[in-house]
């Protein structure tokens, strides 16, 4: 999956976080929101670059910046900010068992640890420990369904979206988060929210003119 992210100093979020949070919902919340299915979330924070590009991009980088310090000198193609390099230089461990020392001079580092911090730019895990700072979601998952299968095949449509009303029950309608229906970032289901509650409100304001008008006639 591939999108704007924004680091903060809490954790991730932005559209592509959202999207991947919406399709992971259910499983989320029956982890409480802990790892899953003992997978951690793999992000790639050069998706338009290959693995072999990124190698070569900081051995040229070394060649041409042989003495500054490693923590200043983060090639300007990969566009990460200083602080979020440095956390890269010190969460890497390198193929010996050694760390990466970002005070040292890029001509002191061995190209096996730029290998490394290459490895880490394109595969970097991360475990999910709870949810965001705002704790409650700006959405839901499940709810009333559309529609549900029938001998496993045939699809038995439970409302009309015309209407917003129950094709089981008449006179029952139904808008927003009740339905089971999931954007994949908060603008979507504001404006499926929106839009179904104005169509359900319609229906319901003709039924009750129509109601009046047979009592008056």
């Amino acid at each position: 999956m591939v999108g704007p992210m924004l680091v903060t100093h809490w954790g991730f979020s932005g559209p592509v976080i959202l999207r991947l949070s919406a399709w992971g919902a259910r499983d989320l919340f029956n982890s409480g929101y802990r790892e899953f299915g003992c997978r951690d979330t793999s992000l790639d924070f050069t998706p338009d670059l290959h693995i072999e590009d990124v190698k070569t991009i900081l051995i040229q980088h070394k060649d041409h910046f042989a003495k500054q310090k490693v923590l200043n000198s983060c090639p300007s193609k990969f566009g990460l900010v200083k602080r979020f390099w440095k956390y890269i230089l010190d969460r890497e461990v390198c193929m010996d068992g050694s760390r990466v020392r970002w005070k040292y001079l890029v001509a002191s580092i061995s190209n096996n640890s730029l290998y490394s911090v290459a490895s880490l730019l394109k595969h970097c895990s991360f475990g999910v420990t709870g949810k965001g700072i705002f704790k409650d979601e700006f959405v839901t998952a499940g709810g009333v369904p559309l529609s549900e299968n029938k001998s496993g095949f045939l699809a038995l449509i439970k409302i009309s979206l015309n209407t917003m009303e129950s094709r089981i029950q008449s006179h029952l309608f139904f808008a927003g988060e009740v339905l089971n229906v999931d954007g994949v970032t908060g603008g979507f289901n504001f404006q499926n929210a929106w839009t179904g509650g104005y169509i359900a409100g319609t229906s319901i304001g003709k039924l009750a003119l129509d109601a009046t008008l047979e009592e008056v006639i």
